[in-house]
């Protein structure tokens, strides 16, 4: 079963996630920020203000997690929600954090990014960056399963 596991690049894939969401985390909590929210934030800093599906799409996260963010976000007054222009039933996502607050948070994240990779060299980063863009390219562009009659 171990081999199993060590040979699985689910389990892989999980785990790096687990340990580099924790060591962001941890890194994030001392300016105030958890990776979840971080992760709203650098997305509307590269993209600029999204709609709520947006977001979803873009960080790949579930419906109550982005609200439980947004709202933890907006209690914090580091973004505003604000009706769509162009659909009154959406929401248009806009950063308000500060300047300073930006600057250290991309900071954190850089160090943390350096601590969680830093035993691949820059080559070695690029083609892991590569591969997981077109792993999740193709996984996007996926049907999902169709159920089977009776399961949930």
């Amino acid at each position: 079963m171990q081999d199993k596991l060590r040979a699985s690049l689910p389990h892989a894939t999980v785990r790096l996630f687990r340990l580099v969401n924790r060591t962001h985390g941890r890194a994030l909590e001392a300016i105030g920020l958890s990776a979840e929210q971080a992760h709203v934030l650098t997305v509307l800093w590269a993209f600029g203000p999204q709609t709520v599906g947006e977001l979803g799409k873009a960080l790949a996260l579930s419906s109550p997690t982005l609200t439980g963010a947004l709202d933890r976000l907006a209690a914090q007054r580091l973004i505003r929600r604000r009706p769509s222009d162009d659909d009154g039933r959406a929401y248009v996502i806009e950063s308000r954090a500060s300047a300073t607050l930006r600057r250290r948070a991309l900071r954190c994240l850089e160090r943390t990014e350096a601590a969680c990779f830093g035993a691949l060299t820059r080559t070695e980063r690029r083609e892991l960056l590569r591969l997981m863009t077109k792993a999740t390219a193709a996984l996007e562009g996926a049907t999902p399963p169709r159920r089977r009659h009776g399961s949930r």
